[in-house]
């Protein structure tokens, strides 16, 4: 599903680019949707995306050594995540 240009600059990070940024931008980008609990990605993942909370909640987690859930992040409207698989 394509991005609108407009939506990305309700985002901090990208609030400050200019309509002709905000197209350019928006045309390298894919919205996508996420069935409820699905793995959006991994540790170790390196398919170099990174994502934007529009709407909706995630939570970022792992396991620890005991096998138990550690939620590391649980970003909120306009915040990032998946950074690490961009490196």
């Amino acid at each position: 599903m394509s991005c609108d240009s407009q939506e990305l600059k309700h985002v901090p990070l990208f609030a400050l680019l200019d309509d002709e940024e905000a197209a350019v931008l928006a045309s390298q980008v894919e919205k996508k949707s996420f069935a409820p609990r699905q793995r959006i990605y991994k540790i170790g993942d390196t398919d170099g995306h990174a994502y934007v909370m529009v709407s909706g909640k995630v939570r970022v987690s792992t396991v620890d050594e005991d096998q138990q859930e550690v939620v590391v992040d649980d970003p909120s409207h306009g915040e990032f995540s998946g950074f690490a698989s961009m490196l």
